[in-house]
């Protein structure tokens, strides 16, 4: 701790403490739904485990985590719900990458913490507002008011410099700025995924934090240090866990570190390495704030105003509604697959007459029919919790102004999240077929720029479809004419290509 802090910083950092840790709302506070979004946590870290007490999917640890994280972001919503309307922008990358200067840049202002030694603690949302302001969500999920001076205090120094670590307590800082340059856009700082070797006290800076952050995002700038010499392994791997639906845009900063023949390379590397492992990007441009000339900030200037001029779809019901089908999905696996045992129980009773048989076979079918009561009750707990989650969760979005009516089933079919190569070789293999090795006519399926629709072509809807296609097209000629129907503006070329995996499969199961 700094020895030379005065009574009165010290009074000012106990102030900071105080409101970080404060357990209801302040007086001035305009949505006050703590109380609510509590109860909903109540359902899930109740409710939901009691009923996984008696049985729940092999997975179901995932699901919980992921309900976790999702109420986890409804909270920071719900605190400040002017980013229901904003397009966000998730800035992401390793520690000391150049994240918070790269934004500073681009609003041409500094209002992020952003020396080499000061790096953001907390997940940062930077925003059009009708002030300049700065309000956190604090530990108790309460929206308090920041000063700037306080804010810029809340860094991975901050034990060092004050003796306190207020910003492990925050869940997420929101600025305001009337002069914000993009009405419908929100920029969001995220922590560094890779901790730093020293004043690593703070666990906002591991990677599910940033993961979470970054895959609730419309769009993703990526940034890679010119110092690196190109994309790192543990870049690669991070990446490849994000939402690939999501436009990724690479940002190679500190452009002005390296010759310009080496940037060139580095470029041109870290192109050819993301083709390699078959994740998209939209472009990788060199930056520098040092040296605007040559590496100008105008190219991702531009990506955002495009981005500026998307709609905002709003997702938190669906995302909930799809956690919920997984786990009923579960059940309904189980039971389909207990009543076929049933069936074939009551088959045997009715082929054999061997007392002893007929005995166990009698007692295998209690069983079994005890089972499938049990998931009954299962199936119908889950769809009451259900309907409560979601009545709670429109009360909360009328309160604070967000539309956040149950989605139908239909509406989980989601065009845009799915790869139609994976999903029929996903598919194949359920059924027992081994992984292909890629022929060349199925290129067009991966490589982005195989058509200028990928996005409607590469995608389909869910795996049903892909279940669809390979089971009822008998021929060539029919999977093509099928084909031109379930896809928007078909391009001849994917066409055949599908059309070859399909006959691949079937000739399989011929």
């Amino acid at each position: 701790m700094n020895n030379k802090l005065s009574p009165e910083q010290l009074a000012a950092r106990y102030d900071l403490l105080c409101r970080a840790t404060q357990p209801i709302p302040q007086a001035d506070d305009p949505y006050p739904v703590a109380a609510d979004l509590d109860q909903l946590q109540t359902l899930i870290n109740r409710d939901l485990l009691e009923l996984a007490r008696r049985g729940s999917p092999d997975h179901f640890a995932e699901l919980y985590l992921d309900f976790g994280r999702e109420l986890e972001r409804f909270r920071e919503f719900c605190a400040f719900p002017a980013l229901a309307q904003k397009v966000v922008v998730g800035f992401g990358g390793a520690f000391s990458v150049g994240k918070s200067s790269l934004i500073n840049a681009l609003l041409g202002q500094r209002l992020l913490v952003a020396e080499v030694d000061y790096t953001t603690s907390l997940p940062s949302y930077l925003l059009h507002g009708e002030e300049d302001a700065i309000f956190a969500l604090n530990l108790n999920s309460q929206r308090i008011r920041l000063s700037l001076d306080e804010f810029r205090s809340l860094t991975h120094d901050e034990m060092t410099l004050y003796g306190s670590a207020i910003g492990g307590l925050l869940r997420a800082a929101f600025i305001t700025r009337a002069d914000f340059p993009w009405p419908n856009l929100a920029l969001v700082d995220t922590p560094g995924y890779s901790k730093p070797e020293q004043n690593s006290y703070s666990a906002r800076t591991d990677e599910n934090l940033a993961r979470a952050q970054l895959n609730a995002a419309q769009a993703i700038v990526w940034l890679i240090s010119a110092k690196a010499g190109g994309i790192t392994e543990d870049d690669l791997n991070f990446l490849a866990a994000l939402n690939r639906a999501i436009p990724l845009l690479v940002v190679v900063s500190r452009a002005d570190a390296q010759p310009a023949a080496d940037i060139r390379d580095i470029v041109d590397g870290i192109r050819r390495t993301l083709a390699e492992r078959d994740l998209p990007v939209i472009d990788v441009i060199p930056v520098s704030s040092r040296n605007k000339t040559e590496y100008p900030l105008d190219p991702v200037l531009g990506h955002l105003r495009n981005w500026s001029q998307q709609n905002r779809q709003l997702r938190f019901a669906h995302n909930f509604k799809a956690l919920f089908t997984q786990y009923a999905r579960s059940i309904e696996t189980e039971l389909r697959a207990a009543n076929w045992r049933l069936n074939r129980f009551n088959r045997i009773l009715t082929l054999i007459d061997d007392t002893d048989i007929r005995a166990d076979t009698g007692e295998l079918k209690a069983e079994t029919d005890n089972r499938i009561r049990q998931l009954k009750t299962q199936a119908a707990a889950l769809h009451d919790l259900r309907s409560r989650f979601f009545s709670d969760l429109k009360g909360v979005g009328d309160k604070v102004g967000i539309a956040l009516p149950e989605p139908d089933d239909i509406e989980l079919l989601d065009a845009g999240r799915s790869n139609l190569l994976d999903l029929l070789i996903e598919t194949r293999q359920q059924r027992g077929g081994q992984a292909p090795d890629v022929p060349l006519p199925l290129q067009a399926l991966i490589q982005p720029d195989a058509c200028g629709n990928q996005l409607s072509l590469l995608r389909l809807q869910n795996t049903d479809t892909a279940r669809y296609i390979l089971t009822d097209l008998q021929t060539h000629a029919a999977a093509v004419a099928k084909l031109r129907q379930l896809l928007r503006q078909p391009n001849q070329r994917l066409l055949d290509a599908l059309a070859g995996l399909i006959i691949m499969k079937l000739g399989e199961t011929a």
